[in-house]
């Protein structure tokens, strides 16, 4: 065992004559900043540099928050009403290759997707069933699925589970072709006239209440009269 520590004997109490001791500064007191001289202050709210730094930094907050609080399914697109723009690509599921100049005169559903979309899950099916009505059995609209970011094997495994049997192609390893659509991601489909012009695009899954609204504007049946 240790042996205990010695107390340091008591100071002294002060006598009356004594000097009180100089009171410690305050921990808490913080530092006073120096104050901006009138002249300079005046010079920098009047400096047009000062002001235009200010507009630069207000406008990249204001961007950033519309960034960040906007909805992209609430963006209108700046393709519709435009000319689609062109591509061309190979099927996927078959042996056929198309382009959008050979479908001129033909309205088309154009829709984006990929294997590991979970939205596309969703509208598979009722892709599968516009593409019996309304393409294989009225002949009044061509369907076309574009896979990005994706490979044959996945796209055509996915195609399978999901009974996807209408046009799929593939995009360029690329991305040109989505990219040239202007794409926020996947799922997207684009309505485009016989004219080659886009009239709608839909981001998110497609329900087939919007197909048949889209369809019956794209490819209106003639008057029976």
């Amino acid at each position: 065992m240790s042996a205990p520590r010695a107390t340091p004997p008591r100071s002294a109490a002060p006598t009356g004559d004594a000097a009180p001791a100089a009171a410690a500064p305050s921990a808490a007191a913080a530092p006073v900043a120096p104050a901006v001289p009138a002249g300079t202050l005046r010079a920098l709210l009047t400096s047009w540099k000062f002001w235009a730094v200010m507009g630069v930094l207000a406008a990249l907050v204001a961007m950033f928050t519309f960034g960040f609080t906007t909805d992209p399914k609430l963006v209108p697109s700046p393709l519709v009403g435009k000319p689609a723009p062109a591509f061309g690509v190979t099927q996927l599921n078959g042996p056929a290759r198309i382009s959008l100049a050979e479908l001129k005169g033909t309205p088309v559903i154009l829709n984006f997707w990929a294997s590991w979309c979970v939205a596309c899950r969703d509208e598979a099916r009722v892709l599968q069933a516009a593409y019996l009505k309304f393409d294989r059995e009225e002949h009044r609209v061509r369907v076309i699925g574009i896979a990005i970011q994706d490979t044959p094997e996945q796209a055509l495994a996915f195609a399978k589970r999901f009974g996807k049997t209408y046009f799929l192609g593939l995009d360029t390893p690329r991305g040109e072709i989505s990219l040239n659509y202007g794409l926020y991601g996947v799922p997207e489909t684009f309505f485009i006239d016989g004219e080659g012009k886009i009239v709608f695009k839909q981001v998110g899954a497609v329900t087939p209440e919007l197909i048949q609204e889209q369809v019956r504007r794209l490819a209106p049946r003639p008057d029976p009269s």
